[in-house]
């Protein structure tokens, strides 16, 4: 019948049936109209949190619909979406727990919480069943008391994930025998699960451990008193902290993981030590501002037993410093130990000629060798107590011999001069103005002076001024610096 009728409106738009239809160019194909075209519906109910999680968290009806009534008052730990799934498990598990096992004293009521609600209303309100104020306001108190449920939940998983901030979680009514009755029948029960029910919430994800970090840069701590307590062995302590590490890798407190570490592990295994320590550095030396903390000079004790030791640390980190090669810095600390023979140049053609000469002077001469040779390892000893004192790492970004080549010689650079190009490089070319100053000032310089000189030093070699003013900042232009550089 459709087609039919379909036809038919054919028939009356061409105006009759013996005239043909003319299929040509003149022929409009109509446009479907917008009505017909489908829209996306917009869902007003779509930020509810039940309609939100029915499938993530497996919820049946009754969970939505109570789901549907909380809110959360949103705070960065709440608003990762990890945190949030967690809470609100735990806050599932939290009522099935007081519907279950907190039996009202008024059998007329299914559960606890609705035997509080009835409570609150008669203490605060006195409201009666009968009035017409009763039941909007007994859904508006079960409303608030599952939030505040909410909130004890969010902060019994924040207890887990070692965040010590916690929400306001103070219940609205201050009515005494509601406090009385509501710490009694809930908060006291709750207390007691939440605790004995906290291995059920699921440790952080990576991703998560992450943002939390990066969040609550004092974290890292908590885990960090873990690892040393379960000191087993070397290679284990460092896969944790390296671990531990990997998810603080947005938290500006990194490099002190290591440095702690470092500290940590001089008892156990010296290598260990010194190779965290440079693991320290390498992330020191990358953050705006270079700390170059150093070990206690107990530790440098254990770790260095004698001065030559620490210099040779000393030079592995200022070699550092130039070419950032971490692989090579640790390779050579983990042969920092190793027992190091004198090399001596011998004349062969004058050892033959001795030979020929005096047959027993090779004998002597061996012997002589090792006599030196005991003698340097004698010399290698511990110092004494007031020497051990002295014992101080001295990090500077170059050693002697760098310094005196890095920069080209007709530019005639002073020791500070090269120190302070030497600190844009280290700071990727941009240096506060307040930094300089307190930098020049330790030196007993003028800030303005200071920098017009190198200028006027660098101006014939590059045609332009080095050192510039930006905004806040004093800035060189890489292209320059590297014509200042010494290529032979």
């Amino acid at each position: 019948m459709q087609n039919e009728h379909y036809d038919d409106s054919i028939i009356d738009v061409s105006g009759s049936a013996d005239i043909p239809i003319n299929f040509g160019t003149d022929l409009h194909v109509q446009e479907p109209s917008v009505e017909n075209i489908a829209q996306p519906q917009y869902d007003p109910e779509g930020w509810k949190i039940g309609k939100k999680y029915i499938r993530k968290l497996s919820l049946n009806d009754e969970q939505v619909a109570m789901l549907d009534r909380l809110w959360f008052a949103d705070n960065v730990f709440n608003e990762i979406e990890y945190c949030r799934i967690q809470i609100l498990k735990q806050f599932l598990r939290a009522i099935d727990y007081l519907q279950i096992h907190c039996i009202p004293v008024n059998k007329s009521y299914a559960t606890v919480i609705e035997e509080l609600s009835e409570i609150i209303v008669c203490l605060q309100y006195s409201y009666r069943k009968e009035s017409l104020n009763y039941r909007f306001t007994y859904d508006a108190v079960q409303t608030e008391i599952f939030n505040h449920i909410l909130k004890l939940c969010e902060n019994n998983v924040r207890e887990v994930y070692g965040i010590k901030r916690k929400i306001n979680a103070d219940f609205n009514y201050t009515h005494p025998d509601i406090q009385h009755q509501y710490g009694r029948k809930i908060v006291s029960k709750l207390e007691v699960f939440l605790v004995e029910n906290q291995h059920q919430i699921l440790d952080a994800d990576h991703r998560t451990n992450i943002i939390l970090n990066e969040n609550n840069t004092g974290r890292w701590k908590t885990k960090f008193e873990t690892i040393k307590e379960d000191f087993s062995n070397t290679l284990a302590f460092e896969r944790e902290i390296f671990r531990l590490a990997e998810v603080n890798i947005k938290n500006p407190s990194q490099d002190t993981i290591f440095f702690e570490a470092s500290k940590f592990v001089s008892k156990h295994d010296r290598i260990s030590a010194l190779k965290l320590y440079l693991h320290y550095f390498e992330k020191d030396i990358n953050t705006s501002q270079f700390d170059r903390k150093q070990l206690t000079k107990n530790i440098q004790k254990s770790l260095f037993s004698t001065q030559e030791q620490l210099t040779d640390f000393e030079n592995i980190l200022n070699e550092f410093i130039t070419t950032r090669n971490l692989e090579a810095a640790i390779e050579k600390a983990s042969k920092l130990y190793l027992p190091k023979r004198k090399k001596i140049m011998i004349d062969r053609d004058a050892v033959e000629n001795v030979q020929k000469q005096h047959s027993g002077t090779v004998a002597l001469l061996e012997e002589y060798l090792r006599d030196d040779y005991e003698a340097e390892n004698i010399s290698e000893q511990p110092a004494g107590t007031e020497e051990e004192d002295e014992l101080t790492m001295n990090i500077t970004h170059h050693n002697a011999e760098t310094d005196t080549q890095k920069y080209i010689e007709q530019l005639n650079l002073s020791d500070i001069q090269k120190e302070i190009l030497d600190l844009f490089e280290k700071q990727s070319f941009n240096i506060p103005q307040s930094e300089m100053a307190a930098y020049l000032q330790s030196k007993n310089l003028f800030m303005g002076s200071t920098i017009d000189s190198i200028n006027d030093l660098c101006f014939e070699t590059l045609d332009d001024i080095l050192i510039e003013e930006e905004d806040e900042y004093f800035t060189i232009n890489t292209d320059y610096y590297k014509k200042l550089l010494n290529n032979d």
